[in-house]
């Protein structure tokens, strides 16, 4: 098999995957917000970011991880009890998987296009470090 095709594939599997967690997320996010004190839900939620950032980072997608890695430290502090789900966290959480989505499709359609991650960032920062 000759290597374009086996990176063809892994981009393909790549994109597969992510949609469906992408996907799950939104409905898991929802649901989180409705009952924020589920822990399995919220493990869930983690798991499958953290699945995207490792993916994102072994293709060298680097802006998906930027985005992932802040995303996932939010949803870390979450799951230890270190800060509690609040419409205002869930807000920027959402906020930054919509980013993600887009950045997705950006590699799904074969375009290289700056999006401006840092105002996300800044929203997610004082969660990571409150």
């Amino acid at each position: 098999m000759s290597q374009l095709c086996e990176d063809q594939e892994l981009l393909e599997g790549f994109l597969t995957e992510t949609t469906e967690l992408l996907e799950k997320m939104d409905d898991d996010l929802v649901t989180l917000e409705k009952s924020p004190d589920d822990m399995e839900l919220l493990n869930s939620i983690f798991r499958s970011i953290h699945t995207v950032k490792g993916a994102s980072s072994f293709l060298g997608f680097e802006l998906l991880v930027k985005i992932t890695h802040k995303t996932e430290d939010v949803l870390n502090r979450l799951r230890k009890g270190e800060i509690q789900v609040t419409a205002e966290i869930m807000d920027v959480i959402l906020e930054a998987v919509d980013l993600i989505k887009i950045l997705v499709n950006d590699i799904r359609n074969g375009e290289i296009v700056e999006r401006d991650l840092d105002s996300i960032i800044h929203k997610l920062i004082p969660y990571i470090s409150g």
